[in-house]
């Protein structure tokens, strides 16, 4: 009898059971790091210095993903360190299956969505994109990829709190996971058309604008979420300067923009 075979439809349950036990030998055959909680168990590829960003994808554990996670290819792609990690919980939900990839790791991405097609989930992202006369902004709360497998943004994986709440990540996967707050992404124009109008301290929205950086060929999109606008004295001019207050996701800091030159530092 097959492996497969073993679990059928009536006996899918046995799915979590047979990937905890796989993955918790696969782990220490390969040196990597295994976590078993109540409910769930974690296998990471590496510690990293906090904070430590980058996206999640979420699953259920659906007979497709379970061939993905059970596949050579994915298994070697653990063992070169090329995705972050994975997270199963035990209970069935939308989000049974996580998998960790920091920005640093998103060739792994690229990978593991090749590995999605040759099991046949069929990719094809949905943003829900909105404009109006002052540009365009995008919802960034959950951002699927395939009919039940979605991609959301995490500020720090060990999800170690912030001095403000927009930063911490418990605020993101609560976006993700309940809708509230809504994490808006805004264009350019949409900003600076508004810049004076947009209520930054409104705990119910995050706002966002995104900056791409090249890694490896490849173009990430960072979220920079804006904390405040300020008036800030400048030196230089003897002028107060209207100063844009964000964190970069990307460099784990705050960055203070001049708007008299569009400049950060």
């Amino acid at each position: 009898m097959g492996i497969l075979s073993i679990f059928s439809k009536g006996n899918k349950s046995n799915y979590y059971y047979y990937l905890l036990n796989f993955y918790n030998y696969f782990s220490h055959a390969h040196n990597l790091i295994y976590y078993q909680e109540n409910g769930a168990f974690r296998v990471m590829t590496m510690r990293s210095i906090t904070p430590w960003p980058g996206i999640k994808v979420h699953s259920p554990l659906s007979n497709k993903i379970y061939n993905v996670l059970i596949d050579q290819h994915f298994q070697h792609m653990m063992i070169n360190r090329e995705i972050d990690g994975i997270k199963i919980d035990e209970i069935h939900s939308h989000k049974q299956v996580t998998f960790y990839i920091s920005f640093h790791s998103i060739p792994g991405y690229k990978k593991l969505l090749h590995l999605f097609r040759a099991h046949r989930i069929h990719i094809q992202p949905r943003l829900s994109i909105y404009r109006d006369e002052s540009g365009s902004y995008v919802l960034l709360n959950r951002m699927y990829i395939a009919n039940d497998i979605y991609v959301r943004y995490s500020t720090d994986f060990y999800n170690i709190k912030r001095d403000h709440p927009k930063i911490d990540d418990s605020r993101w996967r609560s976006a993700a996971d309940n809708g509230h707050p809504y994490i808006w992404a805004v264009s350019r124009s949409y900003l600076l058309n508004r810049l004076y109008n947009l209520n930054y301290e409104d705990d119910s929205h995050i706002i966002t604008f995104l900056s791409l950086i090249n890694y490896n060929g490849i173009r990430v999109p960072i979220p920079n979420i804006i904390l405040s606008l300020s008036s800030i004295y400048n030196h230089n001019s003897g002028y107060n300067i209207a100063t844009l207050i964000t964190y970069d996701i990307y460099e784990g800091k705050i960055i203070k923009y001049d708007l008299s030159t569009e400049k950060g530092y």
